[in-house]
């Protein structure tokens, strides 16, 4: 579990990407062509702040004092989650696949790593400080899961040229994936003995390398509709709804299975069962995960996308009010994933450069607040650069996560 952490970590430390910019309304693409590059990447937890993450992902001690702070600030949920994901998109207005002169010919490329993971209170006390004041009491491990996802998508489509709306199917590269999730699991200890009971079952491919390992194969639908509008006061807007990764993944029969479902009583072990022992002694061989219970299996096994659904107000670069309103609402289909809001303002001062604030509450996280800043050169060249964190990104006790945004548009 920790190589995947530190694996993602070092994704995100790589690109200096974070969750993606507040997204602007530019204009209609009727000629030309329209290339972007972007990016979101992201981590949060709404139980884990960043004095526990910074030690766990990239090494240092994990002293007393940060392990308590945690463990005051635990919840019945305690999530953790993260998204990264690299894109260039192309847009043509040129080309007119369906032969239809009002849609342009869109193609993409994403590389993405998603993190979704739940620890129990009791896990987690386990982890970091034992059972041994717990004598008596039953420490509940139900519903703690871990699923960590890396893929590639290549997709094709097409969009309508007045509003840049977007329909694209997308082959999916799956390049690796650990899952594993607890059901009805529990550890109940005595002065002299403890029972452990365990159900679960997960899954992970075969290879951890090399990068791009391809492991499977899939498909996927992305939908990406503007509507545009006017209030009874004339004035333009625009709301934008984005359906992602609606799709799976068939990996190949090489994936590694794996069931549980037992309970182990534990009494110690007596030391002549592992000394004077014959080389070919069984005892020789003793392995935990088999007194444990845990069975495994190679075969192949469909996992769907982290399929994502989210409605916004955008900011509209051509307004006439320099002052606009931003709001939306984003969902990811798992459990870790809480209903994430946000609201804001936007604020243009010249034509040329905007820039926005916002607090949002939800996601992997609780309450952020992000800043971005936009500049447009000659309506050629467009770069982003903000934070969806602020306070993640300057404070390890009070942070519970990091964002950094970037993001580059040019047209010719």
């Amino acid at each position: 579990m920790k190589k995947v952490f530190i694996t993602l970590a070092l994704v995100l430390s790589w690109t200096a990407f974070s969750q993606e910019l507040t997204a602007v309304y530019e204009d209609s693409l009727t000629e030309g062509s329209l290339t972007r590059v972007s990016s979101f990447n992201y981590y949060s937890s709404n139980a884990f702040n960043n004095d526990l993450l910074d030690k766990f992902l990239f090494g240092g001690a994990i002293t007393g004092d940060i392990k308590d702070q945690v463990t005051n600030g635990l919840k019945r949920v305690n999530s953790f989650g993260a998204e990264a994901e690299q894109t260039i998109e192309h847009y043509n207005a040129g080309f007119n696949p369906i032969g239809n002169p009002k849609y342009g010919f869109v193609a993409s490329f994403s590389d993405n790593h998603f993190v979704s993971a739940n620890l129990s209170s009791d896990l987690f006390h386990t982890v970091f400080y034992g059972n041994a004041d717990r004598v008596g009491d039953t420490l509940d491990y139900s519903f703690s899961h871990l699923q960590y996802m890396h893929y590639q998508k290549i997709g094709i489509g097409v969009f309508d040229k007045q509003t840049l709306s977007s329909l694209r199917i997308n082959y999916v590269a799956g390049s690796k994936q650990t899952q594993g999730r607890l059901s009805n699991s529990f550890l109940y200890s005595e002065n002299d003995s403890l029972s452990l009971a365990l159900q679960g079952a997960g899954f992970r491919t075969d290879l951890t390398s090399p990068y791009f390992a391809m492991q499977g194969h899939g498909f996927s639908i992305d939908l990406n509709y503007n509507f545009l509008f006017e209030t009874k006061k004339g004035n333009a807007q625009i709301i934008n709804l984005k359906i992602s990764n609606l799709g799976l993944i068939a990996w190949n029969d090489q994936t590694n299975i794996y069931t549980i479902d037992s309970v182990t009583n534990y009494t110690g072990f007596d030391i002549k069962n592992f000394i004077n022992q014959p080389e070919d002694a069984p005892s020789k061989q003793y392995n935990f995960l088999d007194t444990l219970g845990l069975q495994q299996e190679k075969g192949s096994i469909v996992s769907t996308l982290p399929i994502e659904f989210a409605i916004q107000k955008m900011p509209m670069r051509n307004s006439d009010k320099k002052l606009q309103a931003i709001l939306g609402f984003k969902a990811i289909l798992t459990s870790d994933y809480f209903p994430y809001l946000f609201g804001g303002v936007y604020y243009a001062p010249t034509d040329n450069f905007s820039g926005s604030t916002r607090l949002s509450y939800g996601g992997f996280g609780g309450l952020q607040w992000g800043i971005d800043l936009n500049y447009w050169v000659k309506d050629k060249v467009y770069i982003g650069l903000g934070t969806f964190d602020m306070i993640g990104n300057i404070s390890k006790k009070y942070g519970f996560g990091r964002s950094v945004n970037l993001s580059a548009h040019f047209k010719l």
